[in-house]
Parts: C-alpha cells; sequence; structure tokens
C-alpha cells in the first residue's frame, strides 16, 4: 500500500476507489491504518477545495432528522416550542445559535451544517 498526496480530481476518485477496496477494514491491522490516513487525505483534498459545500441548513436538519427518526414533535420538545419548530422547518424564522446549540446538545448534530446562510420564506399569518 502506496500513501501519495491527493493533488487533482483524478487522484481524488483513485482515493475513493482505494477506500472501496479496504472497506472494511479490522481495527488494529496496516489496512485499517491505510484506510484511516486516506480518508485523512480526502478530507483534506476536500477542504481545500470546498468539494463539499455546505448544505442548506434547513435541508441538512430535516435529513439528519429522517436518518434518526427524529418527528417535528420531537424537535418542539427540544425548542420548547411546537410553532417554533414547525416555522423553522418551513423556514418562517431563522436558525439561531441557540437552536444549532441545543441540536448538538440534545441530537449530537454537528455545528457547521446549520450555519450557512439561508433565505426565509415569508409567514402567511403575520402578513393578515
Amino acid at each position: 500500500m502506496n500513501i501519495r498526496p491527493i493533488r487533482t480530481a483524478e487522484d481524488y476518485k483513485a482515493a475513493f476507489e482505494i477506500l472501496d477496496k479496504h472497506w472494511p477494514a479490522e481495527e488494529g491491522t496496516k489496512e485499517y491504518d491505510y484506510f484511516d490516513i486516506l480518508s485523512i487525505l480526502i478530507l483534506n483534498y476536500e477542504k481545500e477545495n470546498r468539494l463539499m459545500g455546505l448544505p442548506d441548513p434547513i435541508e441538512a436538519l430535516k435529513y439528519y432528522m429522517q436518518q434518526d427518526g427524529h418527528s417535528v414533535e420531537e424537535l418542539g420538545l427540544i425548542l420548547k416550542d411546537q410553532t417554533l419548530a414547525k416555522k423553522l422547518l418551513d423556514k418562517i424564522v431563522p436558525m439561531t445559535l441557540p437552536i444549532v446549540y441545543e441540536l448538538y446538545k440534545q441530537w449530537d448534530y454537528p455545528p457547521v451544517p446549520f450555519l450557512k446562510p439561508y433565505k426565509l420564506i415569508s409567514d402567511p399569518l403575520a402578513e393578515n
């Protein structure tokens, strides 16, 4: 197993192909160490080249909630306000740092995907 830097898109693609061959690797083996180092190189390349970008914060939240089986009602319990939870998911109210903190504290969701600005949809009930 030969370790080399990931400098190009072709290197990046090849690194993922190698990871596929080594997944899963048993912890404590040379393959596991190789997998670990290669993963770090891939993450570094993505960070430097911004390949992944940040998702829409609300879409990220909906995705995480779906993956973990959480409901809007559970989000309302965390935020201590069912209406706020619904308005947050409908992009009527913004994602605030206290909300990001609660998502991290209660559900262990990473804060970074929630920091990207996004456009709010106006509240139709507020306009009447």
